[in-house]
């Protein structure tokens, strides 16, 4: 039986809000124009992960928890030969749209814990910011690694903690704004975020996020970036916060070898990439990725 055989129903987290509130989220701001001021300024935030090259080039790549796609296509275009993201949600369609003029990319509305690929089909696995908002974060983990194939890579990235007292905070904040109606809430972080951009208030915002995180800010971001990070950053059902050196302890519990932070110095989230050990026996002969992603409208 494998991992994602034993993940019975009664296990796997409920999914509607959280579908709902990132459907809104990346439907909403499904246009790399509203959250980049130019596409070089995705390739400079992608190559913040510091992911090996040689996860894409020529690879099956998984995108796990795709959003919008801008993750998926930096992949395909970092010489992925074929790509497949899945989401909950209908930003799958975004991501469509977007990847329209890449060749071999495919997407699909799934659950994570209820993936409808082969053990092994893929070279490289990424999740990239989306399993600390499943609700079982390390359940998610394994559910991807039966997904890999031996001698491939599982690449994640999970937010990191700000220290416990602050993550309580913000697991306290969040209670409260969790249970907002999304499109009201969406339009409150709006506000927030233009409240940063005003002398003098902006002291007062960010002074409260010393304390506890309000407002995703970057002063290089659009405004659409900063509202979308925002409103991110209250709207999930989940979230969890961890450690390197925890992260580094999971996947060597997993079996993984040649465990990487890939960017110890990244800023609020850790990245961290391993590889399965290659089977003694036969590789697998993966089948039917293609017509999986391919038959999702």
């Amino acid at each position: 039986m494998s991992v994602r055989d034993a993940q019975t129903t009664a296990s796997i987290p409920p999914a509607r809000s959280t579908a709902e509130s990132f459907g809104l989220e990346w439907t909403t701001h499904g246009d790399l124009r509203r959250l980049y001021a130019t596409e070089a300024d995705l390739w400079r935030e992608f190559e913040t992960f510091r992911i090996p090259a040689d996860l894409f080039q020529g690879m099956r790549v998984l995108d796990a928890g795709c959003g919008m796609g801008r993750w998926s296509y930096a992949a395909a275009k970092s010489g992925a030969s074929y790509l497949v993201g899945f989401d909950l949600h209908d930003g799958v369609y975004a991501a469509k749209r977007l990847t329209r003029e890449v060749s071999c990319v495919g997407f699909l509305k799934a659950n994570i814990f209820a993936l409808p690929f082969r053990d092994g089909s893929f070279d490289t696995v990424i999740s990239i910011g989306v399993l600390h908002h499943t609700g079982d974060t390390y359940g998610a983990i394994r559910a991807l690694l039966p997904l890999v194939r031996p001698g491939g890579h599982l690449f994640v990235q999970l937010y990191e903690t700000r220290g416990v007292t602050k993550d309580r905070r913000m697991g306290a904040l969040l209670r409260i704004t969790n249970r907002m109606p999304k499109r009201l809430l969406y339009r409150f972080c709006v506000a927030l975020v233009a409240v940063r951009y005003i002398p003098l208030l902006k002291n007062v915002i960010q002074a409260a996020n010393h304390f506890v995180q309000i407002v995703s800010f970057g002063k290089h971001r659009t405004f659409w970036r900063n509202v979308a990070d925002t409103y991110d950053w209250h709207c999930c059902p989940y979230r969890t916060f961890h450690t390197a050196e925890e992260l580094q302890r999971l996947f060597a519990d997993l079996g993984l070898v040649e465990i990487a932070i890939t960017n110890p110095a990244y800023r609020g989230a850790v990245n961290i990439v391993g590889r399965k050990p290659r089977a003694s026996g036969p590789a697998h002969s993966p089948q039917g990725v293609g017509a999986i992603a391919a038959g999702e409208d």
